[in-house]
């Protein structure tokens, strides 16, 4: 995908979007909702911009801080309040008071909804015209994208790649870090990669032993694996079980699982700091010669999308002809799946 033209079709649209990232979820998922947004303005003729000053995974310089600008941003402060993830209908809204036997769920929508509509009021003084804001994008994407102006004419796995290869343009500096890592590391030209995942992943689903997402790659004595993970004890372990292999991570000794809530109250630099090692990660098993993820954790999502048409690219716990659309899935849809297949 050529920058420079999805720079001027999109901002040949009239309408637009003005899309809040890093507000509530890791920085994958959030990832993942921004390049949905992304198709979903394509296909609907309206202009996509950003607003990230407030991220979650920022020091306050918001998306400029990793990647290159992509788009028009915006600056306005009401998004940070007023700006959101799409609420959930009102039927799921029903299920969880009855799960739950209370109405705060219910009580939360009413206030989220009042937010929302406020939100548009401010926007609409604002720019003094309508314009749409996160919550607006449905959550279900299209099963085929066209968009001539781009020449793209292809289905949701393959548009998401296309999109998400685009924006994913490290700045110099993360480049620079990222050579100077890699040559830390000693990470050969060839090698594998696999996410074993830790921390309050748990709350959501059930997390997979990493020796059996290793041995799924079938690796022999000598070779070279990366392994991204949030908890050290996993890479320890992992270097236990298979003592032939050579195993290298960007994980810190001194990490116990990645805690969501937790992680935002981190100081600005060890935040900054995090994040650069993530995404340095995820670059690296971008450029593996395999991978094996879950369809539960973001940066496998991520990869898996960006490498569907890679043979060597799998799930540890969804067959490869069920991938591309467990991968189009929320996060409670996509855990059946694993556990299904993980039994």
């Amino acid at each position: 995908m050529d920058l420079l033209s999805y720079r001027k079709v999109n901002e040949s649209f009239r309408r637009r979007l003005v899309c809040h990232i890093g507000i509530d979820s890791g920085f994958f998922v959030e990832m993942n909702y921004m390049v949905n947004t992304m198709l979903y303005c394509l296909s609907h003729r309206i202009q996509f911009q950003l607003y990230s000053d407030d991220a979650n995974f920022g020091t306050g310089v918001g998306w400029r801080e990793y990647f290159l600008p992509f788009c028009k941003e915006v600056h306005e402060s009401f998004h940070s309040n007023y700006n959101f993830h799409r609420l959930p209908p009102w039927h799921h809204i029903l299920r969880q008071c009855l799960k739950q036997k209370s109405i705060k769920p219910f009580v939360w929508k009413v206030k989220k909804t009042a937010k929302s509509f406020i939100g548009h009021v401010v926007a609409y003084a604002t720019y003094k015209e309508r314009v749409l804001l996160t919550q607006d994008v449905p959550y279900e994407t299209a099963q085929r994208y066209c968009i001539p102006e781009l020449g793209i004419d292809a289905d949701y796995t393959s548009a998401y790649a296309l999109i998400a290869r685009m924006v994913w343009q490290l700045t110099p500096h993360i480049l620079q870090q990222e050579d100077m890592l890699r040559a830390q590391l000693s990470l050969p030209t060839i090698y594998s990669g696999v996410q074993i995942r830790g921390g309050d992943k748990v709350t959501e689903t059930r997390l997979i032993d990493g020796s059996t997402i290793i041995q799924s790659l079938g690796l022999h004595d000598g070779e070279c694996l990366f392994i991204l993970t949030d908890d050290y004890r996993q890479f320890l372990k992992a270097k236990a079980d298979f003592p032939r292999l050579n195993l290298l991570t960007l994980c810190q000794e001194d990490e116990r699982g990645y805690y969501h809530q937790q992680f935002c109250r981190e100081d600005s630099c060890s935040k900054k700091n995090a994040i650069i090692r993530l995404i340095i990660s995820v670059d690296f098993l971008l450029s593996s010669k395999a991978f094996v993820g879950s369809i539960t954790t973001g940066p496998s999502v991520f990869i898996m999308k960006l490498r569907h048409h890679d043979s060597l690219v799998q799930a540890i716990d969804c067959s490869k002809d069920e991938l591309p659309s467990a991968l189009q899935l929320p996060i409670h849809n996509r855990s059946l799946i694993s556990a299904k297949n993980c039994k």
